[in-house]
């Protein structure tokens, strides 16, 4: 027997931000970042909580670490919301998942409202029960995984990608592809995740070239890929390339999206080794109107990265190949170890991982 479920409510589309007006009249805490709450968007969100006693946290910083989080839930268990309103990239909404969590140890109220308002379109977060946090001490990245940590209600308003910036674009929408290919051959998959994940991947292929052009209803479609992509990989999994790039990522601080573009061509050429897994990734390519083989969907994704001015190596993200041949072991652990690495189609070995660090490099 097989399950899928849901649990988010999402409201999408044009002022889809009247959503948060169900809020009116209670205590509502806002987690953000110290931009958007400068930038003049965090006062859109206030203006649709009308009569609400709101209270701000603006402390969140990419990749949130551990002691972000412990000062957040702090400030939350004093504050004592009905709601939290999760507004900024996945960082934000990581941050806030956490908080909301940790906060209810400190003495926070057991059952609040939890509400993301997506500012990127590239995690999901606001349809996962995924947070991935940082300890910034050891340099290394920890996905939580849990449904407490699922928000009750998600806002997709494509007003606020507006002013994203083309090279945060690339790399929030190659992460969309990665999520929506990975979900697509992950071990959970199954009918409801296929049809979640080949629709993201499709819109995306379709909306990210024209996106990072700045076309505002291309982004708006990423925006909806990228939903579309964190449910499907909330209930399917990810795999190799999502842990591979949180074990990279924790030690060398490069932006998750950016190694998922360098990692995804990679994955899928190691991972079509098992054969069923490689007639998945030609139903999708063939879905995106390219060359029906997992080869000619790597070399595609390899081609989009170069429209996109990504990088095709670490060495041109500043780090050397004697670096990543030195913790090379490290790695490899840390990305069996992750919570996302289970649900790869393939079964990995470190051997397998550094085979594919060294093209990496």
């Amino acid at each position: 027997m097989e399950r899928f479920k849901l649990k988010t409510a999402i409201s999408f589309g044009t002022d889809a931000l009247a959503a948060l007006e169900e809020l009116a009249g209670g205590r509502v805490m806002v987690v953000t970042d110290d931009f958007l709450a400068k930038s003049g968007l965090l006062d859109k969100v206030k203006a649709r909580l009308p009569g609400c006693t709101v209270e701000t946290f603006t402390g969140v910083v990419p990749d949130p670490p551990l002691e972000v989080v412990a000062k957040g839930a702090r400030a939350l268990a004093d504050f004592k919301p009905q709601a939290v309103v999760a507004f900024g990239g996945g960082s934000a909404l990581d941050c806030a998942k956490a908080m909301v969590e940790y906060g209810k140890k400190l003495g926070a109220p057991e059952e609040i409202a939890f509400w993301a308002v997506p500012t990127t379109a590239g995690t999901g977060s606001e349809v996962t029960s995924f947070a991935v946090l940082t300890d910034s001490k050891k340099g290394v990245k920890y996905p939580l995984v849990d449904d407490a940590l699922l928000p009750h209600q998600a806002v997709l308003d494509p007003v606020f990608l507006a002013g994203v910036p083309a090279k945060v674009t690339a790399d929030t929408g190659m992460d969309v592809l990665t999520h929506a290919a990975e979900a697509y051959v992950a071990a959970g998959a199954n009918v409801y995740t296929d049809a979640l994940a080949e629709k993201a991947f499709v819109l995306a292929w379709q909306s990210l070239p024209a996106a990072f052009g700045g076309s505002q209803e291309a982004k708006a479609d990423m925006l909806l890929a990228s939903n579309l992509a964190g449910m499907a990989f909330n209930a399917a999994g990810l795999g190799l390339s999502h842990s591979l790039a949180h074990a990279l990522g924790g030690r060398f601080h490069i932006p998750h999206g950016r190694l998922n573009a360098m990692l995804l061509p990679h994955v899928i050429r190691f991972n079509a080794a098992r054969r069923e897994t490689a007639e998945r990734y030609a139903a999708l390519a063939k879905a995106c109107g390219l060359t029906p083989t997992a080869r000619g969907l790597a070399f595609a994704i390899e081609r989009l990265r170069g429209r996109l001015e990504q990088p095709g190596r670490l060495s041109e993200c500043g780090v050397e190949a004697k670096q990543v041949k030195a913790c090379g072991d490290e790695i490899a652990a840390a990305a069996l170890a992750d919570l996302c690495a289970p649900s790869n189609p393939r079964p990995v070995t470190p051997q397998d991982i550094k085979a594919i660090l060294r093209e990496l490099a």
